[in-house]
């Protein structure tokens, strides 16, 4: 697929950013064809590289994590604290479309690089930052403590009340989704502006802002009506008490009944099935009445007759929102269908893996091909040299520690 088709063919992103929700960010702008330049430190990985379930990977900093939102992305590792090294920085800022950063408030420009002069010096820029609290905290956050202050973990309470985390960095990964949306919207007021463009923008994203609009429903009826709905994560978002997750013989079932229709649909079903008319009836009569509790143990006890397999045949047949509930290694069997690969370099053999796409299709190209996730510093030479700075500087600094790049063999068999 031609580069040069994609939405962001010719944009170049600098992806100052690290762990999940800023590279995320920049791996999305990355699958719509933006040239994307990842900012690493020299000394050491970021916590994503080392962090993986090969511990081989895991050597070479490519972990797992990091190598599902690193494909297509170049590397440059340095010390932003040297003067050549903020030489070279502010050369590539200042030719880029993006910089995407996460630093706690304040860091940045600490390091010399304000987001709120940068904008002013480079009319095309856009600065894009992304913070736990928002701009005017400086209180460390991570997806974990995010959950639990935006009442996530409270909204996914089990019966018993108790409040429990999403089971994966939700909040990370859709903070990175409202950061690429928010690049994308200044993108296109930049392009759409009839007028000369006399500054950049700055964009300010936060975790908490992030989850709060991902928690609009939860905050719907307190904030308009002023009554707080109690709910669990036990029973289906709608409170229909002919919804929710059911062991079966062999399994687990999520079935959803929003409507009167998929209401007599499920007791058709049942009785299909061959569950006794006359618990079908004391079934449809205790729903109506809205009794979860007794809805519950009801039909819990008639799933446990069929498996899995059974029932979800006979719902959706019957045109109930039914589905076997998947480990996420069995859904993943389908995501990769979809999801383009890459080669990784492995010290075994190179291995040919899925990576996350863009997540919707369209009748044009969207993603180019993507090059494979890359070691620490993979380009810090042809970045540098790009960046003005020449052979006897960039050997200067790649000696001292101010900038580095991979070691040249990394296994017993393999060279990169």
């Amino acid at each position: 697929m031609a580069q040069e088709k994609t939405p962001l063919a010719g944009l170049r992103v600098i992806d100052w950013t690290h762990v999940l929700a800023g590279p995320f960010a920049g791996y999305q702008l990355g699958l719509l064809g933006a040239e994307v330049i990842r900012i690493e430190r020299a000394d050491c990985d970021d916590m994503i590289r080392v962090k993986a379930a090969d511990p081989e990977l895991a050597a070479l900093g490519l972990g797992e994590a990091f190598i599902a939102q690193g494909a297509g992305k170049r590397s440059l590792a340095l010390d932003a604290r040297d003067p050549r090294a903020k030489q070279a920085l502010a050369k590539l800022i200042g030719g880029a479309d993006v910089l995407l950063e996460n630093f706690r408030p304040g860091k940045l420009a600490a390091l010399g690089f304000d987001p709120q002069q940068l904008i002013v010096q480079h009319p095309q820029l856009i600065v894009c930052s992304i913070t736990g609290f928002g701009p005017d905290s400086n209180r460390r956050a991570y997806d974990h403590v995010m959950q639990a202050a935006s009442g996530l973990m409270a909204a996914n309470a089990g019966r018993d009340g108790v409040p429990q985390r999403v089971g994966f960095p939700l909040i990370d990964y859709s903070v990175g989704q409202q950061a690429a949306l928010a690049v994308m919207s200044a993108l296109y007021r930049r392009e759409s502006r009839s007028e000369k463009r006399v500054k950049g923008e700055w964009l300010q994203v936060s975790m908490m802002g992030a989850a709060l609009t991902l928690l609009t429903p939860s905050y719907a009826a307190p904030l308009i009506s002023g009554v707080e709905v109690p709910r669990s994560a036990a029973s289906a978002f709608s409170g229909n008490p002919l919804s929710g997750t059911f062991m079966t013989s062999n399994g687990q079932l999520a079935l959803v009944c929003n409507s009167v229709q998929q209401s007599g649909a499920l007791l058709a079903g049942l009785l299909e099935s061959g569950v006794d008319g006359a618990l079908v009836l004391e079934l449809c009569s205790v729903s109506e009445r809205g009794d979860v509790p007794h809805t519950h143990k009801l039909l819990s006890a008639m799933l446990l007759q069929r498996n899995t397999a059974d029932w979800e045949e006979i719902m959706l047949r019957h045109g109930v929102p039914a589905t076997a509930v998947l480990r996420p290694v069995e859904a993943a069997a389908h995501a990769s269908k979809l999801w383009p690969h890459v080669v990784i370099e492995h010290p075994k053999a190179p291995k040919r893996v899925p990576v996350p796409g863009i997540g919707f299709t369209s009748s044009e190209p969207l993603t180019p091909a993507l090059r494979a996730p890359v070691r620490r510093g993979a380009d810090t030479r042809a970045l540098l040299a790009e960046a003005g700075l020449n052979e006897e500087v960039i050997n200067a600094m790649l000696a001292s520690g101010a900038a580095c790049e991979p070691e040249k063999n990394f296994g017993p068999t393999a060279k990169m």
